[in-house]
């Protein structure tokens, strides 16, 4: 294969008046140009992206990775994968997406790097204790997170707000008169795992639960509406059913809402249900409409490419550079006051005996 170094040799000059012909950084006499771009021809040399950047050192590519999953993503990644792309083209440069196992993604990341291939690194679906963020602090390789390690101080970050969004939806049930309050996160693999939003939004219903002394009801759920239509089942044959439910799951919340009303519970006469950094999309494909919260994904991917290119032009301090969001409610049909609510007194009537 021909290199960048042959094309030097042929047309007897240095290799970077031959980085500087392709980038265009600084500029190069015509007649060497000419016999650059001669050699170029004569020696059939195709120029790539880390070629035309190799003067600056830059490629012009941002690397955005995610771990493999079990589950499919959810539409929230793909607005950040758009926000992200969408930004990065503004600037001039390319967004290129790059799924990793998690065994060997800190390694590929920092040779990806080191390699020329990207100028750095955004990491989406980030664990609270993630090798790839380890791997790139050691490597003092530019990166920004989609999401945050247990500690991200002094670490560029976007993340949704989870412990507040899921504290919103048992406000919201719990200023509808609602106390038997459930949650359905996401699969247990990925609370295992330590995957940031399936960790942080169970913590969020935990400490609301307690905030409004609310026993807790929380259940981890597979990402399938089989999982969420079995779930249904369990629920409805609680000695005590739940009367409001906040699913984070959307695959799951489609068989829930399905699975409640074959179980006999009306939505939302005798159960409410709202999801949780959920799809919109999803919520007005569901019978009743799903009331969700939605985050902003593409807002998101665009400040997380935006921050990225700043810290690249030493710009930004990593350090400086955090933001949460909060989630917009995005009202469905699902959402209704508790079965004997007394909403004046803010708590269920007690029913009367006889």
């Amino acid at each position: 294969m021909t290199t960048m170094q042959d094309v030097a040799r042929r047309a007897n000059v240095a290799v970077s008046t031959v980085s500087y012909t392709l980038s265009g950084a600084r500029p190069v006499a015509p007649e060497t140009a000419r016999r650059v771009r001669a050699a170029m021809e004569e020696l059939n040399y195709q120029p790539n992206a880390m070629a035309r950047g190799l003067a600056s050192h830059r490629s012009h590519t941002l690397a955005m990775t995610f771990p493999r999953f079990d589950t499919a993503m959810g539409e929230t990644v793909f607005e950040i994968v758009r926000g992200a792309q969408h930004e990065a083209a503004r600037h001039g440069y390319s967004l290129a997406v790059w799924p990793l196992e998690e065994t060997e993604a800190g390694a590929e990341l920092v040779a990806l790097v080191r390699q020329g291939k990207a100028d750095g690194v955004l990491l989406v679906e980030v664990e609270v204790d993630d090798p790839r963020v380890a791997a790139l602090k050691r490597a003092r390789l530019p990166f920004v997170m989609v999401g945050r390690t247990a500690d991200p101080t002094g670490l560029a970050y976007v993340d949704i707000d989870f412990e507040r969004t899921v504290d919103d939806a048992v406000g919201e049930l719990y200023c509808l008169g609602h106390r038997r309050i459930a949650f359905i996160g996401r699969p247990a693999s990925q609370a295992e795992t330590g995957y940031g939003p399936a960790v942080r939004g169970r913590q969020g219903y935990l400490r609301a639960m307690n905030n409004r002394a609310l026993e807790p009801l929380a259940f981890h759920c597979d990402a399938s509406p089989q999982a969420g239509q079995a779930l249904a089942r369990e629920l409805a044959a609680l000695e005590e059913p739940p009367t409001g439910v906040v699913v984070m799951n959307d695959m799951a919340a489609l068989g829930l809402l399905a699975g409640l009303q074959a179980q006999g519970l009306r939505v939302p006469r005798d159960i409410s249900v709202v999801g949780a950094v959920s799809s919109p999309t999803l919520g007005a494909m569901t019978t009743p409409a799903l009331t969700t919260t939605h985050a902003p994904g593409e807002r998101m991917g665009a400040f997380a490419a935006r921050a990225l290119l700043a810290i690249l032009d030493e710009h930004l301090d990593p350090a400086d550079c955090h933001q949460l969001v909060t989630c917009s409610v995005v009202e469905g049909e699902s959402l209704g006051p508790a079965p004997g609510a007394d909403l004046e007194g803010n708590h269920p009537r007690e029913k009367s005996s006889s």
